[in-house]
């Protein structure tokens, strides 16, 4: 080592940075020494760290809309059921525009057949009662035959 020192070092005037040259050269090869040894000495997961950007904000959009046809479900079939009135399905649609805000541009109550033709005027009208005039709220039969809905 010393005589490796004393070849580099052509003169006394450069002595000083080539001693800190050296010694950064040991200082580093002892910290990858310990490190081959030791694991908690490992950077390299540091130096590959996942840095990719995670977007949440269309699982937030659909949280919010889902929460809040789940509100507005709730409320309307609770007046409903004030006149005895059930639907098999409310369906509500929840539109959250990019400024953030949130606006409900239609409501379909479905019924059985008997139950529509009871209690369908009826139920858009109390419906609207809840969500004002200003969305679209319909009343329909449901589709689907009665064993279509009882294997469901």
């Amino acid at each position: 080592m010393t005589g490796v020192y004393k070849a580099l070092v052509p003169s006394d005037k450069f002595s000083a940075q080539i001693k800190l040259l050296v010694s950064c050269f040991f200082i580093v090869s002892v910290i990858n020494a310990v490190s081959g040894t030791v694991p908690f000495w490992d950077i390299s997961d540091i130096l590959e760290a996942d840095t990719s950007y995670n977007d949440y904000s269309v699982q937030l959009e659909k949280l919010t809309a889902k929460e809040t046809a789940d509100v507005l479900r709730r409320r309307i079939s609770e007046k409903l059921a004030e006149e005895n009135i059930v639907p098999e399905k409310i369906y509500v649609d929840v539109n959250i525009s990019e400024s953030g805000s949130i606006s409900i541009s239609e409501i379909k109550l479905v019924f059985i057949r008997k139950e529509y033709e009871l209690h369908g005027r009826r139920a858009v009208v109390l419906a609207k009662s809840v969500t004002g005039t200003g969305i679209k709220v319909t009343a329909e039969p449901d589709s689907r035959t009665e064993k279509e809905r009882e294997g469901q």
